[in-house]
């Protein structure tokens, strides 16, 4: 396996297991809790995590029907509990991996361009990018809502339990 999959997918890994520690501490009701209005709810991180994944990896570049509704993913409330939403977390990970599981330099290299139909549901439609560079787009964007997780997660758990490995 190429080095760089290797890293993106364990990245990955390591991140959707921080957010199954973070959903794990709290209640159905909290995973759905907006703190303000117009903020998201660790629910509709997932959601919208789950589906960012599934468009660029296994439609985008694995070629897979193109069936994102993103902004459900914001508005949608309480349609999953906590083991659904990591269900599906851990799909559309087997999906991911099924895509790139065994690229190799020449995959990473090779270019795709972004749908220009879907200019609401991915940034910067129309754009040739490289797999690498969409591979990227997904480990940094998956890491940046984990951490909005994890702040949450530590704003609305009943005990002060420490969710990294780190003591901060």
């Amino acid at each position: 396996m190429n080095s760089f999959i290797k890293e993106s997918i364990e990245s990955l890994d390591t991140q959707l297991n921080i957010i199954q520690t973070c959903i794990s501490r709290l209640e159905d009701d909290d995973i759905w809790k907006k703190l303000r209005q117009e903020t998201n709810s660790i629910g509709n991180l997932c959601l919208h995590l789950a589906g960012s994944e599934y468009a660029f990896i296994a439609s985008i570049i694995g070629g897979q029907p193109f069936i994102r509704q993103r902004s459900k993913e914001f508005t949608d409330n309480r349609v999953m509990n906590a083991d659904q939403l990591i269900e599906n977390l851990i799909l559309t990970r087997q999906q991911s991996k099924e895509v790139i599981g065994n690229f190799d330099f020449n995959d990473l290299a090779q270019s795709i361009q972004m749908p220009s139909t879907t200019s609401t549901l991915i940034p910067e439609p129309g754009k040739v990018q490289s797999c690498l560079s969409v591979i990227l787009y997904v480990v940094e964007h998956y890491a940046y809502h984990t951490g909005q997780i994890v702040y949450m997660t530590k704003l609305l758990q009943t005990e002060n339990e420490h969710i990294l490995k780190w003591r901060h």
